[in-house]
């Protein structure tokens, strides 16, 4: 894992959004997966941006979710696929088609599961993978305790992702999983890079930089691939 501090956010933002326009215009059909989160937001309004000013385009380019809370979809205003969509999704040019966010209320969340899965392997895995760290170090849905070999699948939180999670919600829900793919997809993807900033997150920042690679914290599962990206101000 490679570690690069940066003056703050934007700075951030404009570096991510050099790394996807740059492999977009080297492969048009990539496939981009983003976090949804409020470590996205200055990366997805850059990209915005760049859209608006015809500096990059998404037509060929394919968007697979990160996540989504366990029991909710795009339709639930605060889901993690509605969050992508109003900050970004429905602001750029992917092909409808070419999108596919989890859905939580599936009925049967094992076939949604194996269904994400197969699209990510029928695309050749991801291409980017831009992460967002939690306060617990999580990476997607996955918190501590989890396998570094786990896959796409149905997921436990703990206490710590249920309380921050509400934040996204007008009305807190209650949080009783998620669904999501697993640190072997994001750990085989060709591009990593992973965005954390703010004050509150300063003393995960530092725990990543100092930890060995564990399973208590699972973003220091990145430590194993020596191109991955970690970026933070």
């Amino acid at each position: 894992m490679q570690t690069k501090k940066f003056e703050d956010a934007v700075s951030i933002a404009v570096a991510a959004a050099d790394v996807i326009c740059k492999q977009l215009k080297e492969k048009p059909d990539s496939l981009i997966c983003i976090a949804a989160g409020h470590s996205s937001l200055p990366l997805c309004e850059e990209l915005i941006a760049r859209y608006q000013n015809d500096q990059v385009d998404f037509s060929k380019a394919y968007f697979i979710a990160m996540d989504e809370w366990l029991h909710m979809n795009p339709s639930v205003s605060g889901s993690c696929g509605d969050f992508l969509n109003k900050h970004f999704l429905s602001h750029v040019n992917f092909p409808e088609n070419h999108i596919r966010l989890f859905d939580g209320l599936a009925e049967d969340t094992t076939a949604e599961c194996a269904s994400v899965k197969k699209q990510i392997e029928d695309l050749g895995g991801f291409d980017i993978m831009i992460l967002g760290m939690g306060m617990n170090g999580h990476l997607a849905l996955n918190d501590p305790g989890t396998p570094f070999d786990s896959t796409v699948r149905v997921s436990e939180i703990d206490e710590v992702t249920k309380s921050v999670g509400t934040k996204y919600f007008s009305e807190a829900p209650q949080l009783s999983g998620g669904i999501t793919i697993g640190l072997t997809e994001i750990c085989a993807s060709k591009t990593i890079i992973l965005i954390v900033f703010g004050e509150h997150k300063q003393d995960i920042i530092q725990k990543l930089i100092v930890s060995p690679a564990t399973e208590d914290l699972p973003a220091s599962v990145l430590k194993n691939i020596p191109d991955s990206q970690f970026w933070y101000a």
